[in-house]
């Protein structure tokens, strides 16, 4: 007899790219990371794809993948994002699924998702068969498997969203023990309450289609998720191998409680899982065994029948009036606040999907044979938008043979329709106030529909849209109305050929060719620069070109001319409109004779003349380009400081060693110029392609005999860069014995820092190189090879230092 257990992880981040860049713009709120899917990636993705197992000391005995041995869904958007921004994670994932199949008896542990997580039974037929195809066709394009069972946004649902699922191939979906109304055991009795979770139900459908239900178990899956009881893995294997044989116990939780929400719980659910495998601990004497959700079906199918609760939820008391309404359901924390702002957005965002869809059939007419079915079919696009998918994406759906212009517009309506679908993701109410970032994101991509939606229906549309928002009030007395915070938050980003085109030419006038940083807008448009006109005079510069700009999403193009003055560090302003060629060869031609009289305030002149209306300067460049812009200002200043600090440090540095020598005091001018060019030295090695040790131990040495501390946390930043890099090469070259005790002692300073340093790559490297060639050199030292001895010798000092227990 055999208790089967299964953990399922809801892994899900709302969508946050600016949607005409198609990148996620720094997020303050999630500092120090640039962003809130950079955080949850390292707090608690990328460690769940390598989690550890410790002793009673606190030594890793394993790393281990928990992906493979519990039931997962990652949201099609996140994936996106990890795909492009953490490849490491994403690869893992998929290898993950595929090393659950030979686990699971060849049922993979991944679910797809409604595509970017709005709730189902709020939208529109149309919306919800769009969300439900572009779910499984991600899933397919990543996993290349077609999807078993799917996870329904916050568990929302009723029958017009189960027939979608049934309909499209999906045979399982999992839901709240509160979301069924009654089941029936096989001897065709009725029985109300809350459903014994331990086994699957079939649910018939008015079409004759099913499809069967897990209900979670409620009590353990509350524990797990806000009661911390991730925080002992040996309670958690006790709590979901007690009860009966034969049985299914299963817990549905955020993937986020597993390191974002609760430090550590990836740790916890790591020796969980384990200790279920292999009947250890808590697990111990139990019988019990992991499995997921696709393999159980085949295990136990379902013999019992149930009809779920119309319109629920797993995170709203009252159905789905967290999407729509206030309905009472919030965050906590914020006394006096009311979600009153929740009903005119919606209302707000439904009227907009209304024009868009207009839009879309208006503007398809003549030019796509069926425009819904073009737009279920432009996942395709949106997974890969090579020239060769496009052209048979337009193959298939194109009434007649387009027109590059035409091809352009059929672009902009299948990116019309993804916007729409993007504006409504879940998260957009979830939380307190409208003034939120999740809020102002889904407000962004109605932004995008605007004016998508404009250039076929005329101007109008977004004027109403947002005369509809500002009956929406934001709880924060700054924040004020839906039309405020849409002035103040969303209009600021938007970004148009002409944004294109300067942030391109500063960026290209900063960097003055060397290598950098491509600007952000690099992703969805291309740049082509023509007829360039460069003069130089002092510090002062000046850029004129004729550039081509053209979106990769929709392939509209314009050709713009641009000049730019820069006077020296930030004093830089510019010009960026359409101008006829004779025009701007004689506008060239005045600001170059400007420019080499030495008469700038006749190129401002004529600058302000040429592009009035249409002026940019530093401060309105896109928020990552203007960081790279600073970085790049500041760095000559900088170098220049830095040298001289440096030429005070060496001139002066005997005269410090005596002073640390006799226990004089060090004067503060010349204790500062050692600090920081100590400091920049040993970061220059430690950043380096190839960082050593032994210019680490010199830096070092030298540090202490003029009493200056290296023990700061940009240090230990750099430091666990760099013994990553050195670990990776010892894992490639694992017979250089002396390669090997240069990283063990590398690892010894870094362990003894102060500062915390980040040993999470270098213990995946080592336990690598300890699994893989540790057996064999404990065999060839005990027949007497002495370089094995060496190498054993050096791995456990590399063990002791990153904590790993061999």
């Amino acid at each position: 007899m055999t208790r089967y257990v299964c953990v399922h992880g809801h892994f899900y981040q709302p969508p946050r790219e600016n949607p005409w860049l198609e990148i996620v713009e720094p997020q303050p709120s999630a500092a120090p990371y640039p962003d809130w899917n950079a955080r949850i990636t390292a707090e608690c993705y990328r460690p769940n794809t390598a989690a550890r197992i410790v002793d009673g000391e606190g030594r890793i005995i394993r790393i281990v993948d928990n992906f493979e041995r519990m039931s997962w869904n990652v949201g099609p958007t996140l994936l996106t994002w990890l795909e492009r921004e953490a490849p490491d994670v994403h690869e893992a994932l998929v290898a993950a699924d595929v090393a659950s199949r030979a686990r699971f008896g060849g049922h993979g542990s991944a679910m797809a998702q409604a595509y970017n997580h709005l709730i189902l039974p709020l939208a529109s037929e149309r919306d919800r068969v769009t969300q439900v195809r572009w779910g499984i066709a991600d899933f397919r394009h990543r996993f290349g498997r077609a999807p078993e069972g799917m996870w329904l946004p916050e568990c929302a649902v009723d029958t017009p969203s189960l027939e979608t699922l049934a309909a499209e191939g999906i045979a399982f979906t999992v839901l709240a023990p509160s979301q069924a109304r009654r089941v029936r055991s096989p001897d065709g009795v009725w029985h109300d309450g809350v459903p014994d979770t331990g086994r699957p139900y079939r649910c018939a459908l008015p079409s004759g289609r099913t499809i069967d239900l897990f209900f979670y178990d409620g009590t353990t899956s509350q524990a797990i998720a806000f009661e911390k009881l991730t925080a002992s893995g040996d309670a958690l294997a006790g709590r979901l191998c007690a009860g009966a044989d034969d049985r299914l116990m299963h817990v549905a939780t955020d993937g986020e409680t597993y390191g974002h929400h609760h430090r550590y719980g990836d740790m916890g659910l790591a020796w969980t899982l384990w200790a279920i495998e292999h009947g250890l601990g808590g697990a111990a004497g139990k019988r019990a065994r992991l499995t997921n959700y696709a393999e159980y079906r085949t295990i136990a199918p379902a013999t019992w029948d149930v009809e779920i609760v119309e319109r629920s939820a797993w995170s709203c008391a009252h159905g789905v009036g967290r999407w729509c309404e206030d309905c009472g359901c919030n965050m906590g924390g914020n006394h006096g606040w009311n979600q009153k702002w929740r009903r005119p957005l919606r209302i707000a965002l439904d009227l907009l999907a209304a024009r868009a869809a207009e839009a879309l059939e208006v503007g398809a007419r003549g030019l796509l044979i069926d425009p819904w079915a073009a737009r279920d079919a432009y996942i395709e696009v949106i997974l890969d938008r090579s020239p060769a998918t496009i052209d048979a994406f337009l193959a298939r759906h194109q009434a007649r043979p387009l027109t590059e212009l035409e091809v352009s517009q059929v672009l902009a309506l299948m990116e019309l329709g993804r916007n729409a679908q993007l504006m409504f993701t879940s998260c957009g109410w979830f939380f307190d106030d409208l003034a939120g970032i999740e809020t102002v994101q889904c407000l962004r991509y109605a932004a995008r529909v605007c004016e998508l939606a404009e250039r076929v229906l005329g101007p109008g549309v977004e004027a109403a849209f947002v005369d509809e928002l500002a009956l929406a009030r934001s709880n924060r007395p700054e924040a004020g109305d839906g039309r405020a915070i849409w002035t103040r938050e969303v209009v600021p980003t938007r970004v148009d050929l002409a944004h294109v085109a300067a942030h391109q030419l500063v960026h290209a006038m900063i960097d003055e060719g060397k290598a950098g940083s491509s600007p952000s807008h690099g992703r969805c448009y291309e740049v082509t620069r023509q007829d360039s006109i460069q003069r130089r005079t002092g510090k002062a510069r000046m850029f004129a070109e004729r550039v081509r700009v053209r979106s990769r999403l929709t392939g509209e193009a314009a050709e713009l001319c641009v000049a730019i003055l820069h006077l020296g560090e930030h004093h830089l302003t510019g010009g960026v409109k359409e101008i006829e060629p004779a025009a701007w060869r004689a506008l060239c031609g005045e600001l170059s004779d400007a420019f080499l009289d030495g008469d700038l305030f006749a190129v401002q002149r004529q600058l302000d003349g040429a592009f009035a209306g249409f002026t940019f300067s530093l401060g309105t460049l896109l928020p990552a380009d203007r960081r790279a812009a600073i970085a790049r200002i500041l760095a000559e200043p900088l170098a220049a400081a830095e040298a001289e600090l440096a030429r005070v440090y060496d001139r002066h540095a005997p005269l410090m060693r005596y002073l640390v020598k006799e226990g004089l005091p060090v004067p503060e001018v010349l204790r500062t110029a050692a600090e920081l060019t100590l400091r920049r030295r040993l970061l220059y090695n430690l950043e380096s392609e190839g960082p050593s040790y032994y210019p680490l131990r010199a830096h070092i040495a030298e540090a202490e005999q003029v009493s200056v501390e290296l023990d700061t946390p940009e240090i230990a930043y750099a430091a666990g860069r760099a013994l990553a890099l050195v670990v990776d090469r010892a894992v490639e070259h694992p017979d250089d014995d002396r390669l090997l005790g240069q990283v063990a002692s590398m690892a010894m300073v870094a362990l003894r820092m102060k500062s915390p340093v980040d040993f999470w790559h270098a213990q995946n490297a080592a336990y690598r190189l300890a699994e893989t060639h540790a057996p064999a050199w404990r065999a060839a030292a005990a027949a007497g090879n002495e370089g094995a001895g060496r190498k054993l010798v050096e791995l456990e000092r590399l063990a002791r230092a990153v904590g790993l227990a061999l």
